[in-house]
Protein backbone atom coordinates (compact mmCIF):
# COMPACT_ATOMS: atom_id res chain seq x y z
CA UNK A 1 0.00 0.00 0.00
CA UNK A 2 1.13 3.74 -0.65
CA UNK A 3 1.98 5.71 1.99
CA UNK A 4 0.17 8.41 2.97
CA UNK A 5 3.41 10.82 2.11
CA UNK A 6 3.44 8.95 -1.41
CA UNK A 7 0.11 9.67 -2.12
CA UNK A 8 -0.35 13.24 -1.01
CA UNK A 9 2.80 13.83 -2.97
CA UNK A 10 1.09 12.90 -6.01
CA UNK A 11 -2.44 14.73 -5.36
CA UNK A 12 -0.72 17.99 -7.43
CA UNK A 13 -2.35 18.65 -10.58
CA UNK A 14 -0.73 16.79 -13.24
CA UNK A 15 0.26 18.70 -16.39
CA UNK A 16 2.89 17.49 -19.26
CA UNK A 17 6.22 19.27 -17.84
CA UNK A 18 5.13 18.50 -14.34
CA UNK A 19 8.27 16.04 -14.63
CA UNK A 20 10.26 18.60 -13.97
CA UNK A 21 10.28 18.96 -10.47
CA UNK A 22 11.00 14.87 -9.78
CA UNK A 23 14.06 12.86 -10.46
CA UNK A 24 15.61 12.77 -13.56
CA UNK A 25 17.81 10.44 -15.33
CA UNK A 26 18.49 9.02 -18.73
CA UNK A 27 18.24 12.63 -20.39
CA UNK A 28 20.35 14.51 -22.38
CA UNK A 29 22.36 17.49 -21.42
CA UNK A 30 22.12 20.31 -24.32
CA UNK A 31 25.08 22.58 -25.13
CA UNK A 32 22.46 24.84 -26.98
CA UNK A 33 19.48 25.87 -24.87
CA UNK A 34 18.24 28.42 -27.10
CA UNK A 35 17.95 25.78 -29.71
CA UNK A 36 16.43 22.92 -27.54
CA UNK A 37 13.18 25.66 -27.03
CA UNK A 38 12.77 26.69 -29.99
CA UNK A 39 13.10 23.06 -31.07
CA UNK A 40 10.46 22.10 -28.59
CA UNK A 41 8.38 24.92 -29.71
CA UNK A 42 7.98 24.03 -33.52
CA UNK A 43 7.23 20.07 -31.62
CA UNK A 44 4.62 21.61 -29.45
CA UNK A 45 2.58 22.95 -32.62
CA UNK A 46 3.13 19.83 -34.76
CA UNK A 47 0.56 17.87 -36.24
CA UNK A 48 -0.64 14.56 -34.55
CA UNK A 49 0.69 11.69 -35.49
CA UNK A 50 -1.84 9.29 -34.38
CA UNK A 51 -5.80 10.06 -33.29
CA UNK A 52 -7.51 9.42 -30.27
CA UNK A 53 -9.49 6.42 -31.37
CA UNK A 54 -6.40 4.35 -32.25
CA UNK A 55 -4.99 5.12 -28.70
CA UNK A 56 -8.66 3.89 -27.45
CA UNK A 57 -8.98 0.94 -30.06
CA UNK A 58 -5.41 -0.64 -28.78
CA UNK A 59 -6.61 -0.25 -25.64
CA UNK A 60 -9.46 -1.90 -26.22
CA UNK A 61 -7.22 -4.89 -27.71
CA UNK A 62 -5.39 -5.28 -24.48
CA UNK A 63 -8.24 -5.37 -22.63
CA UNK A 64 -9.77 -8.44 -25.25
CA UNK A 65 -5.90 -10.20 -24.71
CA UNK A 66 -6.41 -10.14 -20.83
CA UNK A 67 -9.49 -12.13 -21.51
CA UNK A 68 -7.44 -14.30 -23.63
CA UNK A 69 -9.15 -13.26 -26.85
CA UNK A 70 -6.38 -12.32 -28.48
CA UNK A 71 -2.40 -12.20 -28.44
CA UNK A 72 -0.13 -9.37 -28.88
CA UNK A 73 2.81 -9.46 -30.68
CA UNK A 74 5.09 -6.72 -30.31
CA UNK A 75 8.15 -6.53 -31.80
CA UNK A 76 10.35 -4.76 -34.04
CA UNK A 77 14.02 -2.72 -33.90
CA UNK A 78 16.17 -2.08 -30.65
CA UNK A 79 16.61 1.12 -32.16
CA UNK A 80 15.60 2.96 -35.15
CA UNK A 81 17.31 5.33 -36.94
CA UNK A 82 17.04 7.86 -39.80
CA UNK A 83 19.44 6.44 -42.30
CA UNK A 84 16.38 3.57 -42.28
CA UNK A 85 13.92 6.13 -42.31
CA UNK A 86 12.68 5.43 -46.05
CA UNK A 87 9.77 3.85 -47.83
CA UNK A 88 11.48 0.43 -48.53
CA UNK A 89 12.57 -0.19 -45.07
CA UNK A 90 9.52 0.35 -43.90
CA UNK A 91 7.35 -1.60 -46.01
CA UNK A 92 9.91 -4.88 -45.20
CA UNK A 93 9.75 -4.41 -41.49
CA UNK A 94 5.97 -4.13 -41.58
CA UNK A 95 6.03 -7.19 -43.96
CA UNK A 96 7.77 -9.08 -41.98
CA UNK A 97 5.62 -8.09 -38.72
CA UNK A 98 2.49 -9.38 -40.54
CA UNK A 99 3.85 -12.47 -41.59
CA UNK A 100 5.01 -13.47 -37.97
CA UNK A 101 1.38 -12.26 -36.76
CA UNK A 102 -0.08 -14.36 -39.63
CA UNK A 103 2.28 -17.55 -38.53
CA UNK A 104 0.87 -16.73 -35.28
CA UNK A 105 -2.68 -16.37 -35.80
CA UNK A 106 -2.73 -19.86 -37.93
CA UNK A 107 -1.36 -21.45 -35.12
CA UNK A 108 -3.09 -19.91 -32.70
CA UNK A 109 -6.51 -19.73 -33.90
CA UNK A 110 -6.82 -16.20 -32.90
CA UNK A 111 -6.51 -12.63 -33.86
CA UNK A 112 -3.13 -10.74 -33.52
CA UNK A 113 -2.78 -7.78 -32.61
CA UNK A 114 0.80 -6.07 -33.68
CA UNK A 115 2.38 -3.13 -31.84
CA UNK A 116 5.37 -2.26 -33.69
CA UNK A 117 8.75 -1.05 -32.07
CA UNK A 118 8.25 1.17 -34.80
CA UNK A 119 8.17 4.80 -35.84
CA UNK A 120 9.19 6.30 -33.06
CA UNK A 121 11.75 4.53 -31.47
CA UNK A 122 14.86 6.54 -31.34
CA UNK A 123 15.92 7.01 -27.92
CA UNK A 124 17.96 4.49 -26.22
CA UNK A 125 18.58 4.22 -22.47
CA UNK A 126 21.86 3.58 -21.44
CA UNK A 127 23.88 2.32 -18.65
CA UNK A 128 27.06 4.60 -18.55
CA UNK A 129 27.28 8.44 -19.74
CA UNK A 130 30.40 7.41 -21.32
CA UNK A 131 31.94 5.12 -24.25
CA UNK A 132 35.81 4.38 -23.98
CA UNK A 133 37.74 3.50 -27.26
CA UNK A 134 41.67 3.63 -27.49
CA UNK A 135 41.87 5.29 -23.86
CA UNK A 136 39.50 7.93 -25.83
CA UNK A 137 36.17 8.89 -23.99
CA UNK A 138 32.88 10.38 -25.32
CA UNK A 139 29.52 10.43 -24.84
CA UNK A 140 27.54 7.25 -25.65
CA UNK A 141 25.50 7.04 -28.43
CA UNK A 142 21.99 7.34 -27.10
CA UNK A 143 20.18 6.99 -29.94
CA UNK A 144 19.43 8.98 -32.98
CA UNK A 145 17.01 11.52 -31.58
CA UNK A 146 19.82 13.09 -28.97
CA UNK A 147 23.46 12.00 -30.93
CA UNK A 148 25.38 10.22 -33.60
CA UNK A 149 26.74 6.53 -33.93
CA UNK A 150 30.22 7.76 -35.34
CA UNK A 151 32.91 7.83 -32.37
CA UNK A 152 34.07 11.38 -32.83
CA UNK A 153 33.56 14.64 -30.39
CA UNK A 154 30.84 16.27 -33.31
CA UNK A 155 28.49 13.25 -33.82
CA UNK A 156 28.20 12.34 -29.52
CA UNK A 157 26.97 15.76 -28.68
CA UNK A 158 23.38 16.21 -27.93
CA UNK A 159 21.78 18.30 -30.69
CA UNK A 160 18.36 19.47 -30.48
CA UNK A 161 17.62 19.51 -33.67
CA UNK A 162 17.66 15.98 -34.12
CA UNK A 163 14.11 15.98 -32.36
CA UNK A 164 13.00 17.81 -35.32
CA UNK A 165 13.85 14.97 -37.49
CA UNK A 166 13.27 12.20 -35.14
CA UNK A 167 9.74 13.68 -35.50
CA UNK A 168 9.46 14.25 -39.27
CA UNK A 169 10.99 10.25 -39.45
CA UNK A 170 8.71 9.02 -37.48
CA UNK A 171 5.39 11.19 -39.15
CA UNK A 172 6.66 9.83 -42.50
CA UNK A 173 6.93 6.18 -41.00
CA UNK A 174 3.16 6.51 -39.64
CA UNK A 175 2.60 7.52 -43.48
CA UNK A 176 3.87 4.50 -45.17
CA UNK A 177 2.92 2.42 -42.09
CA UNK A 178 -1.39 3.30 -43.43
CA UNK A 179 -0.50 3.63 -47.12
CA UNK A 180 0.87 0.21 -47.25
CA UNK A 181 -2.07 -1.35 -45.00
CA UNK A 182 -4.68 0.97 -46.66
CA UNK A 183 -3.30 -0.69 -50.24
CA UNK A 184 -3.12 -4.00 -49.14
CA UNK A 185 -6.54 -5.05 -48.77
CA UNK A 186 -5.53 -8.97 -49.25
CA UNK A 187 -3.14 -8.23 -46.00
CA UNK A 188 -5.35 -10.52 -43.26
CA UNK A 189 -4.19 -9.19 -40.19
CA UNK A 190 -4.80 -4.62 -40.34
CA UNK A 191 -4.95 -4.54 -36.23
CA UNK A 192 -1.50 -2.99 -36.56
CA UNK A 193 -0.16 -0.10 -33.69
CA UNK A 194 3.28 1.16 -33.23
CA UNK A 195 4.97 1.85 -29.76
CA UNK A 196 8.31 3.41 -28.48
CA UNK A 197 9.62 3.46 -25.04
CA UNK A 198 8.84 7.04 -23.24
CA UNK A 199 12.35 8.34 -22.80
CA UNK A 200 13.30 11.02 -23.78
CA UNK A 201 10.62 13.59 -21.90
CA UNK A 202 11.64 17.09 -23.47
CA UNK A 203 10.01 15.14 -26.93
CA UNK A 204 7.28 13.33 -25.39
CA UNK A 205 5.40 16.27 -23.49
CA UNK A 206 5.97 18.44 -26.42
CA UNK A 207 3.56 15.59 -28.18
CA UNK A 208 1.14 15.06 -24.97
CA UNK A 209 -1.93 17.58 -25.72
CA UNK A 210 -5.20 18.01 -24.18
CA UNK A 211 -7.97 16.12 -25.92
CA UNK A 212 -10.90 18.64 -26.90
CA UNK A 213 -13.35 15.77 -27.62
CA UNK A 214 -12.82 13.73 -24.10
CA UNK A 215 -10.63 16.39 -21.84
CA UNK A 216 -7.77 13.65 -21.75
CA UNK A 217 -4.44 14.43 -21.66
CA UNK A 218 -2.57 12.19 -24.46
CA UNK A 219 0.80 11.32 -26.47
CA UNK A 220 -0.28 12.18 -29.76
CA UNK A 221 3.44 10.56 -30.97
CA UNK A 222 2.79 7.01 -30.41
CA UNK A 223 -0.32 4.73 -29.55
CA UNK A 224 2.01 2.77 -26.73
CA UNK A 225 4.57 3.91 -24.64
CA UNK A 226 6.67 1.31 -21.95
CA UNK A 227 8.81 2.44 -19.33
CA UNK A 228 11.70 1.36 -19.05
CA UNK A 229 13.94 -0.88 -16.50
CA UNK A 230 16.28 2.12 -15.82
CA UNK A 231 13.79 4.62 -15.52
CA UNK A 232 10.92 3.44 -13.19
CA UNK A 233 11.85 4.79 -9.89
CA UNK A 234 8.27 5.55 -8.14
CA UNK A 235 10.19 8.91 -7.51
CA UNK A 236 11.29 9.49 -11.03
CA UNK A 237 10.44 11.90 -13.80
CA UNK A 238 9.20 8.94 -16.17
CA UNK A 239 7.06 7.88 -13.92
CA UNK A 240 5.28 11.16 -13.21
CA UNK A 241 4.84 11.67 -16.99
CA UNK A 242 3.03 8.81 -17.48
CA UNK A 243 1.24 8.91 -14.75
CA UNK A 244 -0.70 11.82 -16.44
CA UNK A 245 -1.52 10.39 -20.14
CA UNK A 246 -4.45 8.21 -21.38
CA UNK A 247 -2.40 6.11 -23.67
CA UNK A 248 -2.03 2.30 -22.60
CA UNK A 249 1.00 1.97 -20.73
CA UNK A 250 3.97 -0.84 -20.76
CA UNK A 251 6.53 -1.63 -17.52
CA UNK A 252 9.43 -3.14 -17.93
CA UNK A 253 9.56 -5.51 -14.92
CA UNK A 254 13.27 -6.61 -14.28
CA UNK A 255 14.85 -9.43 -11.67
CA UNK A 256 15.04 -6.37 -8.68
CA UNK A 257 11.41 -5.33 -8.97
CA UNK A 258 9.94 -6.72 -5.57
CA UNK A 259 6.27 -7.61 -5.27
CA UNK A 260 5.37 -4.32 -3.36
CA UNK A 261 7.45 -2.19 -5.80
CA UNK A 262 4.81 -3.65 -8.29
CA UNK A 263 1.79 -3.00 -6.37
CA UNK A 264 2.68 0.34 -5.75
CA UNK A 265 3.91 1.37 -9.03
CA UNK A 266 0.81 0.07 -10.78
CA UNK A 267 -1.27 1.70 -8.59
CA UNK A 268 0.04 4.74 -8.94
CA UNK A 269 -0.01 4.95 -13.13
CA UNK A 270 -3.55 3.38 -12.92
CA UNK A 271 -5.35 4.53 -9.91
CA UNK A 272 -8.54 3.86 -11.37
CA UNK A 273 -7.96 0.18 -12.35
CA UNK A 274 -8.91 0.44 -15.49
CA UNK A 275 -8.65 -2.67 -17.81
CA UNK A 276 -6.08 -2.29 -20.79
CA UNK A 277 -4.49 0.38 -19.25
CA UNK A 278 -1.24 -1.39 -17.64
CA UNK A 279 0.81 -4.12 -19.83
CA UNK A 280 3.50 -5.58 -17.61
CA UNK A 281 6.52 -6.95 -19.40
CA UNK A 282 8.62 -9.23 -17.80
CA UNK A 283 12.87 -9.50 -18.55
CA UNK A 284 14.09 -11.90 -16.46
CA UNK A 285 16.95 -13.88 -17.82
CA UNK A 286 16.83 -17.36 -18.65
CA UNK A 287 16.29 -19.58 -15.41
CA UNK A 288 15.41 -16.59 -13.70
CA UNK A 289 12.01 -16.46 -13.74
CA UNK A 290 10.24 -19.57 -11.60
CA UNK A 291 11.99 -17.32 -8.84
CA UNK A 292 10.58 -14.31 -9.37
CA UNK A 293 7.52 -14.49 -11.13
CA UNK A 294 5.09 -16.65 -9.07
CA UNK A 295 5.07 -13.78 -5.92
CA UNK A 296 4.43 -11.16 -8.44
CA UNK A 297 1.25 -13.16 -9.87
CA UNK A 298 -0.06 -13.80 -7.05
CA UNK A 299 0.71 -10.16 -5.68
CA UNK A 300 -0.92 -8.49 -8.40
CA UNK A 301 -3.49 -11.57 -8.06
CA UNK A 302 -4.45 -10.85 -4.19
CA UNK A 303 -4.87 -6.88 -4.60
CA UNK A 304 -7.15 -7.47 -7.54
CA UNK A 305 -5.20 -5.24 -10.03
CA UNK A 306 -6.37 -4.86 -13.69
CA UNK A 307 -2.96 -6.01 -15.92
CA UNK A 308 -2.05 -7.63 -18.92
CA UNK A 309 1.07 -9.90 -19.09
CA UNK A 310 3.97 -10.01 -21.79
CA UNK A 311 7.10 -11.38 -21.94
CA UNK A 312 10.40 -9.97 -23.36
CA UNK A 313 12.96 -12.61 -23.38
CA UNK A 314 15.09 -10.58 -25.01
CA UNK A 315 16.64 -8.01 -22.70
CA UNK A 316 17.47 -10.34 -19.75
CA UNK A 317 19.56 -12.16 -21.72
CA UNK A 318 22.20 -10.06 -23.42
CA UNK A 319 25.96 -10.46 -22.61
CA UNK A 320 29.34 -10.56 -24.31
CA UNK A 321 31.18 -13.24 -26.12
CA UNK A 322 34.81 -14.25 -25.19
CA UNK A 323 36.07 -11.25 -28.00
CA UNK A 324 33.90 -8.94 -26.80
CA UNK A 325 31.08 -8.92 -28.80
CA UNK A 326 27.30 -8.05 -27.21
CA UNK A 327 24.83 -11.06 -28.66
CA UNK A 328 21.87 -12.92 -27.11
CA UNK A 329 21.69 -16.63 -27.20
CA UNK A 330 18.84 -17.93 -29.09
CA UNK A 331 18.46 -21.06 -26.79
CA UNK A 332 18.37 -18.89 -23.32
CA UNK A 333 15.59 -16.26 -25.42
CA UNK A 334 13.53 -19.60 -25.85
CA UNK A 335 14.20 -20.69 -22.68
CA UNK A 336 12.98 -17.74 -20.75
CA UNK A 337 9.99 -17.94 -22.88
CA UNK A 338 9.32 -21.34 -22.10
CA UNK A 339 9.32 -20.64 -18.69
CA UNK A 340 7.35 -17.98 -18.27
CA UNK A 341 4.67 -19.52 -20.50
CA UNK A 342 4.84 -22.56 -18.08
CA UNK A 343 4.82 -20.27 -14.55
CA UNK A 344 1.45 -18.55 -16.18
CA UNK A 345 0.18 -21.67 -16.96
CA UNK A 346 0.75 -22.89 -13.18
CA UNK A 347 -0.38 -19.35 -11.69
CA UNK A 348 -3.91 -19.81 -13.66
CA UNK A 349 -2.80 -16.49 -15.39
CA UNK A 350 -2.70 -15.71 -18.98
CA UNK A 351 0.36 -14.43 -21.08
CA UNK A 352 -1.42 -12.18 -23.52
CA UNK A 353 1.95 -10.96 -25.19
CA UNK A 354 5.64 -11.21 -26.28
CA UNK A 355 8.09 -8.71 -26.84
CA UNK A 356 11.15 -8.84 -29.31
CA UNK A 357 13.74 -7.14 -30.79
CA UNK A 358 14.07 -8.15 -34.63
CA UNK A 359 15.27 -7.70 -37.67
CA UNK A 360 13.31 -8.35 -40.99
CA UNK A 361 17.23 -9.26 -42.77
CA UNK A 362 19.37 -12.26 -42.08
CA UNK A 363 21.18 -10.14 -39.72
CA UNK A 364 24.13 -12.10 -37.74
CA UNK A 365 23.85 -10.51 -34.11
CA UNK A 366 22.17 -13.46 -32.07
CA UNK A 367 24.05 -16.99 -31.37
CA UNK A 368 21.97 -19.97 -32.29
CA UNK A 369 18.51 -21.38 -33.60
CA UNK A 370 18.36 -23.23 -36.27
CA UNK A 371 20.56 -21.78 -38.52
CA UNK A 372 23.09 -22.43 -36.41
CA UNK A 373 25.21 -18.88 -36.51
CA UNK A 374 28.02 -19.51 -34.25
CA UNK A 375 30.22 -16.58 -32.47
CA UNK A 376 32.80 -16.24 -34.89
CA UNK A 377 29.91 -15.61 -37.16
CA UNK A 378 28.53 -12.92 -35.70
CA UNK A 379 31.10 -10.49 -38.09
CA UNK A 380 29.39 -11.20 -41.08
CA UNK A 381 26.49 -9.00 -40.55
CA UNK A 382 26.61 -7.36 -37.54
CA UNK A 383 24.32 -4.35 -38.48
CA UNK A 384 22.85 -3.17 -35.25
CA UNK A 385 23.69 0.39 -33.62
CA UNK A 386 22.85 -0.95 -29.72
CA UNK A 387 21.66 -4.41 -28.71
CA UNK A 388 21.43 -7.61 -31.02
CA UNK A 389 18.05 -9.05 -32.57
CA UNK A 390 16.93 -12.00 -34.07
CA UNK A 391 17.18 -12.39 -37.71
CA UNK A 392 14.55 -12.91 -40.05
CA UNK A 393 14.41 -16.60 -39.97
CA UNK A 394 15.49 -16.67 -36.19
CA UNK A 395 11.81 -14.46 -35.60
CA UNK A 396 10.36 -16.90 -37.25
CA UNK A 397 12.00 -20.23 -35.84
CA UNK A 398 10.69 -18.07 -32.00
CA UNK A 399 7.22 -17.55 -33.33
CA UNK A 400 6.36 -20.63 -34.06
CA UNK A 401 8.16 -22.24 -31.21
CA UNK A 402 6.10 -19.67 -28.96
CA UNK A 403 2.50 -20.52 -30.58
CA UNK A 404 3.12 -23.91 -30.61
CA UNK A 405 3.88 -23.93 -27.02
CA UNK A 406 1.09 -21.73 -25.88
CA UNK A 407 -1.44 -24.50 -28.10
CA UNK A 408 0.25 -26.89 -25.89
CA UNK A 409 -0.78 -25.02 -22.47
Amino acid sequence: MQSAHLQSKYETSWHPSSWKSYDTVQQPLYENKNLLEQCLLNLKSSVNLVTEEEINSIQYYIQEAAKGNVFILQAGDCAETFLDCNKFNVKTRVQHLQNLAENLKNILNKPIVIIGRIAGQYAKPRSHLLETINNISLPCYRGDIINGFDFNGEARKADPLRLIRAYECSKSTFTWIKDYLRLNLDIKNNLFFCSHEALHLDYESALTRCSPKSGKWYNYGTHFLWLGERTKNIHGAHVEYLRGISNPIGIKVGPNTTPNELVSLVKLLNPENKQGRITLITRFGADVAHSILPSLLDKIKNTHLSVSWSCDPMHGNAEKTQHDIKTRYFKKIWQELNETINIHKKYGSILTGAHFEISPINVTECVGGSANITEEQLKTNYLTFCDPRLNRDQSIEIVDKLANHLLLT
